[in-house]
């Protein structure tokens, strides 16, 4: 190993919790042992889950669950996608691939899209089977539901050397436990199906507790504890602690102001979707500390909304994964949802608007120390909107699989923040490693006749010569968009400041000019959905300069002239003057106290 990597892989390992450590350690053992003698375990689970061949399949809450993703699926989407499955064709992620019938499981080709064939082995289409059977009446639907459900645990029997990649993946394996129970429910499974389908689930239930993701947490374990506590509620006694697990990890996950700990917005719908089912399904069984976390997840769900009611793709996200608006309705069966408290102290997402025109901006850590697979070197980035239409957009996500698209959207450039001298403000590497990091924090928020502010700073960059600070001033008010940008520490830099404009965005819409040096324009990829990518738009101001330094932006998105302005910086004070239709002058004391912004 070559000094580099050894020094970035301490500087991700030495971020974990011990027990990560020790619990990677013990099931990589575990799994080695386990593909000697396969069909010995997988014989093993099977006796275990033998007696568990009462499933409550007319359970109240699982008939209301499945109502719940019914309500979310098109049912011509759901036709076509159970039809394509009896054929043995499957679309996931906006990519169809034929794997005959009964399907090839583990083709070889698959091995390149990790994810494509997660969701294969997840099962998403069992509900577009059950649903397809419940709207015809055609038999072939049903009959082909269980001709792959057998044919799948015939060919995937656990401990198989590789099958904890995918096939008995926790993740995968909690996911289709749910998909699996509902599709039953919806096609009122019955008789020898009835119970074969039952001791399935049981031995689902009984691989999961005994290998949950503690060595990932994050949304791998909360996917995993969820799924048990939905086992256990139909199979009574199968897993007794899967209420405290979920509870203890509501704890660990749902912030005070209600965000998931990864700060990713569509893990955090991800996540708010498994509270939700979970609180259906207990209906009036349903503890109170599950209420309250509906409630708060979904009120910081609706927060980190762009103009368009969908999520900001800050960190690892893509459009289309999660229906929100459903979602949301769903959420408030619980009660009302909670407006979150101080997201600048907690989350870090934090969302500021002045009529039609919203930003959110991530002020804060990129997720939890110990698990930052789905970061980005977004610290400081934001999106806008007005009046619905996306103005200022992230990279998104296009790929998970390691290479060249993946590093360049977890990178510094593909986000609307600064890079110094070409160095990344996170250091991401393979798919989901992070070692080097920094933090953002929020330093003071307010408002004024005219403007929502934000400012925030970060220290990703203090292993530089010099120790740089990069500190950010958000301006939102009804018809602009300032974005201020101080530089402290020492020494000459190169800075590169870059915004991302959506590809749909008309050219009259916004104006956009540099508070400092002169913008080049170019293409970038933009991945609004996972495997679809466009040309959007990017601006990029260079410069070589010594620090402290100031720069920033203006957006326009009124018509109308660009302001005359002057931008001076004396030590750690800016000075902003704007002249022109609405002017003002900002006095910002950026190495001064928390409350030292002056906008009159």
């Amino acid at each position: 190993m070559r000094t580099e990597d050894a020094g970035r892989y301490l500087r991700t390992v030495s971020r974990l919790r011990p027990g990560q450590v020790w619990h990677r350690v013990r099931l990589t053992l575990r799994r080695a042992a386990w593909a000697r003698m396969t069909q010995r375990v997988d014989a093993r689970y099977r006796r275990r889950a033998a007696g568990w061949d009462r499933l409550r399949w007319d359970a109240p809450g699982l008939a209301t669950v499945a109502a719940l993703r019914a309500a979310r699926r098109d049912p011509e989407s759901a036709l076509t996608a159970a039809r394509d499955a009896l054929a043995g064709r499957f679309t996931f992620l906006g990519e169809s691939r034929e794997l005959g019938t009964p399907p090839s499981w583990d083709r070889p080709g698959l091995a390149d899209a990790l994810l494509w064939k997660t969701h294969l082995h997840e099962f998403p289409y069992a509900l577009d089977l059950a649903l397809a059977s419940r709207a015809t009446g055609d038999a072939n639907f049903r009959a082909g539901l269980f001709a792959l459900l057998r044919s799948w645990s015939a060919a995937q029997p656990i401990g198989r050397a590789g099958s904890a990649v995918v096939a008995w993946n926790e993740r995968a394996v909690a996911t289709r436990l749910m998909h699996w129970c509902v599709a039953g429910a919806l096609i009122g499974v019955e008789g020898p199906d009835a119970e074969w389908l039952a001791r399935e689930v049981a031995r689902h239930a009984l691989f999961l507790r005994d290998n949950l993701a503690l060595d990932l947490l994050a949304n791998h374990l909360f996917r995993d504890v969820i799924a048990l506590a939905f086992a256990d509620a139909l199979l009574p006694g199968i897993c007794p602690d899967a209420q405290r697990l979920v509870e203890r990890e509501v704890r660990e996950q749902i912030l005070p102001d209600g965000g998931h700990v990864e700060r990713c917005p569509m893990y955090h719908a991800v996540c708010l979707q498994d509270l939700v089912e979970l609180r259906a399904l207990l209906a009036e069984r349903a503890p109170a500390w599950l209420v309250d976390a509906v409630q708060r997840a979904g009120g910081f769900l609706e927060s980190v909304l762009l103009g368009d009611g969908d999520i900001a793709l800050l960190g690892d996200g893509w459009r289309g994964e999660v229906d929100v608006a459903g979602l949301l309705e769903q959420a408030r069966a619980s009660g009302p949802l909670r407006v979150p408290r101080e997201p600048e102290r907690h989350s870090g997402l934090v969302r500021l608007e002045r009529g039609t025109l919203r930003l959110v901006a991530r002020a804060g850590p990129h997720g939890p120390d110990y698990q930052l697979g789905h970061a980005h070197a977004d610290l400081l980035s934001f999106e806008a909107s007005n009046a619905g239409e996306r103005v200022v957009v992230d990279t998104g996500t296009g790929a998970y699989q390691d290479g060249p698209m993946r590093r360049r959207l977890r990178s510094t450039a593909a986000h609307n923040t600064i890079a110094l001298d070409g160095a990344e403000l996170l250091e991401a590497w393979s798919s989901f490693r992070t070692g080097r990091r920094g933090r953002a924090h929020a330093r003071a928020r307010g408002e004024t006749p005219r403007f929502t502010w934000l400012w925030a700073w970060h220290d990703g960059y203090r292993w530089l010569s010099g120790s740089p600070q990069v500190h950010r001033l958000f301006l939102v008010s009804a018809d602009d968009l300032w974005v201020l940008d101080a530089l402290l520490g020492r020494g000459v830099h190169h800075i590169a400041s870059s915004m991302h404009l959506h590809p749909d965005l008309p050219s009259a819409a916004a104006c956009i000019v540099p508070l400092a040096g002169s913008a080049t324009r170019r293409s970038a990829p933009y991945h609004e959905r996972f495997n679809e990518t466009r040309e959007m738009p990017e601006l990029v101001v260079e410069e070589q300069a010594a620090l402290p330094w100031a720069g920033g932006w203006w957006i326009g998105l009124a018509g109308g002239p660009e302001p005359a302005f002057s931008l001076r910086i004396h030590g750690g004070r800016i000075e902003l003057r704007a002249q022109g239709r609405s002017p003002f002058a900002l006095d910002w004391d950026v190495a001064g106290q928390p409350g030292s912004v002056s906008i009159r």
